[in-house]
């Protein structure tokens, strides 16, 4: 079941700009940040009021995220939803025709991505986070 909203991922050209920004404009605070070297991109999840936002930087030239700034700039790249019986939510988006992407587990969460084809143009990731992993984010 989808319990709420988790975060809006925001691809950025430059994450220490970006984090300092909205640590200065926001008065965010961050929570956590992670290199995903396999995926080429660096993580920094920051809290604003009750929200929080993913910002998305690329580690080279040839990551997925550089290459969605060349083609449409910087801003948002996702939203994320949290969801508890993941599998069962997953199965129930494959059954009414959704593409879901990048199925993964670690032992902080499970995740997905729902393909903006179909979704409105909205890429939605869909993450159920262990208790260990309350805080912390995905991939």
């Amino acid at each position: 079941m989808i319990k709420g909203f988790n975060h809006v991922g925001i691809a950025v050209k430059n994450l220490d700009e970006a984090v300092t920004f909205l640590e200065k404009t926001y008065n965010a605070r961050l929570i956590t940040r992670t290199q995903y070297e396999d995926q080429l991109l660096e993580s920094a999840l920051l809290q604003v009021g009750d929200a929080k936002l993913e910002l998305l930087g690329s580690l080279t030239s040839k990551g997925f995220i550089a290459q969605f700034i060349r083609e449409r700039g910087e801003g948002i790249h996702h939203i994320s939803l949290d969801v508890d019986q993941f599998e069962k939510v997953v199965q129930e988006f494959k059954s009414k025709g959704l593409e879901v992407l990048g199925e993964t587990e670690n032992e902080n969460f499970k995740a997905c991505f729902i393909h903006p084809k179909g979704n409105y143009g909205v890429l939605t990731e869909l993450i159920e986070l262990s208790q260990e992993g309350s805080m912390k984010k995905k991939r």
